[in-house]
């Protein structure tokens, strides 16, 4: 089925009540493993990178952007599911541009503390020339809470107003629009409190698919609850990355590493190889979220 757009796919989901996870990946292995997931569930897909990771500045030596648009294109042109290519959250709008011209066909602009009135002339003019080149594009208006995992505290938030969000829709022609409605990023430990009544009003108010960050702090009850009240689209990432952690700790556990085969350990990709076991316990963490999205069987009905 291949590459297909990330508007066409929140479109089925949104006539059909289900959502569609976007599963961030962090390396190719990442990636290959929600595709796993979605193949084996037969769901459609957004797979993708962050902006904000790929542009860290804490990075110890700068990320080439471009060549993971091109591994996310290829790879969604290769699934035998309905997938889009998301570049998601970049901070910085010539990221943006640098993703359209990489390969993704959907990027999202998104830049903290950027006055509101700026950031809708920016992702104005990305959508115009997004939409020239056949690309979607996703905004946020309001701003997460974010968890520290060390200390267990948050950052303030701010939820999403619902005039100041349709305004915005209006104003940008976005493909998608996050909300902040109690949803958490980096959440693990707890889950957020979710403000129903005010994602049934923006639901009431702006035509375009709506999509929640933070799926990893939210609760499955929650989560169907929400899709329920219009969420179309679903960000999944901080729970795929602690898979990938615990089950490369569990590999060390079980084997006296200086005594493998580092053939067999790394690159032959049988059982004994750890990247495998990374690749696999991500797979494992995106079908249960198929499930709960409802997205599983839903393949051959998005045209």
């Amino acid at each position: 089925m291949a590459l297909i757009s990330m508007k066409k796919l929140l479109g089925h989901a949104e006539k059909n009540h289900y959502a569609v996870g976007y599963f961030e990946a962090f390396n190719m292995d990442a990636m290959l493993g929600a595709l796993d997931a979605a193949e084996s569930k037969n769901s459609p897909v957004i797979i993708g990178f962050g902006g904000q990771f790929l542009g860290s500045k804490k990075r110890a030596k700068a990320e080439n952007s471009a060549l993971y648009g091109i591994l996310a294109k290829k790879a969604a042109e290769c699934a035998k599911v309905p997938a889009a290519a998301l570049l998601n959250e970049a901070d910085d709008e010539q990221m943006a541009y640098r993703g359209m011209n990489s390969g993704f066909n959907a990027v999202m602009y998104q830049k903290a503390g950027e006055k509101f009135e700026d950031t809708v002339k920016i992702t104005k003019e990305i959508c115009r020339i997004a939409h020239i080149l056949d690309i979607d594009v996703e905004s946020e208006v309001g701003s997460l809470p974010c968890a520290d995992i060390g200390t267990g505290l948050w950052t303030e938030g701010e939820k999403t107003d619902v005039g100041q969000a349709k305004y915005f829709a209006e104003q940008t022609n976005i493909d998608a629009l996050a909300v902040a409605i109690g949803n958490v990023h980096l959440l693990e430990d707890k889950k957020a409190e979710m403000d129903f009544g005010l994602l049934a009003a923006l639901r009431r108010e702006i035509s375009v698919p709506l999509a929640l960050h933070g799926g990893t702090g939210i609760a499955p009850g929650d989560l169907k609850k929400a899709i329920a009240a219009g969420i179309s689209k679903i960000n999944v990432g901080t729970v795929l990355k602690r898979a990938y952690i615990e089950a490369i700790g569990k590999f060390y556990e079980k084997k006296d590493m200086a005594k493998t085969d580092p053939h067999a350990t790394i690159g032959w990709g049988g059982e004994e190889d750890m990247i495998s076991c990374g690749r696999a316990a991500i797979a494992e963490k995106v079908a249960e979220y198929m499930d709960i999205f409802g997205s599983s069987g839903k393949a051959p009905f998005v045209r």
